[in-house]
């Protein structure tokens, strides 16, 4: 084979694995999502219902980190769960970068026993633990996540983009959806604040990064 078609079909194998991973595409739109800041380490209390608590003193400074790290990125929504750990991580945010911040309980966190008002109940390593089924977490994660996507759609830029803020288990469980995996196949925990991308064009869904917390390194 002669050099010159050597290299193009190498260049254009390049430019096919690009397009199937949405890098550096047109129509390319993205989702940044976040885990809220720290609520927990000044937590004395559990209140009734809903675990609702404000980010403690260490989870402001961490959502101010996440902040600075985001306010050069080009943003164009910030999203939140209406729950205030990310509400306030969202905030910080979209302050940055003089958005609003748009709330929707689809964004919350899986049902816990907690939540319940009862303590969890042990399972063996691996069982799913929690009353919220999987599946309806999904469910709810993808369609705010498409209505998300559906918001971008009239932004001029070469990339849009929106900062999604929500949380530990419900961002895993998306991931994992989006991968093809289960519920604990996803050996990753997001930290606090820490930032996964996933890119949408049509009916793709790529995920192009998981639980960068480099920001608070």
């Amino acid at each position: 084979m002669p050099d010159d078609d050597r290299t193009a079909g190498f260049l254009r194998m390049i430019d096919e694995l690009h397009a199937r991973y949405l890098v550096g595409v047109e129509g390319v739109r993205q989702v940044w999502l976040i885990r809220h800041a720290d609520a927990y380490r000044d937590l004395a209390a559990l209140a009734e219902g809903t675990l609702d608590p404000p980010l403690s003193e260490r989870g402001r400074e961490q959502a101010a980190r996440l902040a600075a790290r985001l306010a050069p990125v080009p943003l164009h929504a910030v999203w939140s769960s209406d729950l205030r750990r990310a509400a306030e991580t969202a905030q910080a945010v979209a302050g940055a970068h003089d958005l609003p911040v748009v709330t929707d309980a689809r964004l919350r966190e899986v049902r816990t026993y907690w939540d319940e008002g009862r303590e969890a109940v042990r399972v063996t390593p691996g069982e799913y633990p929690f009353p919220e089924p999987e599946a309806e977490v999904v469910a709810r994660m993808r369609a705010a996540v498409a209505d998300v996507v559906a918001g971008l759609a009239d932004v001029e830029a070469p990339l849009p983009r929106a900062a999604v803020v929500t949380h530990n288990g419900a961002i895993a469980m998306y991931l994992s959806s989006v991968l093809g995996l289960r519920w604990g196949q996803l050996r990753v925990l997001p930290q606090f604040t820490s930032v996964s991308v996933v890119a949408f064009k049509g009916d793709q869904a790529v995920v192009q990064s998981i639980a960068d917390a480099t920001h608070l390194a």
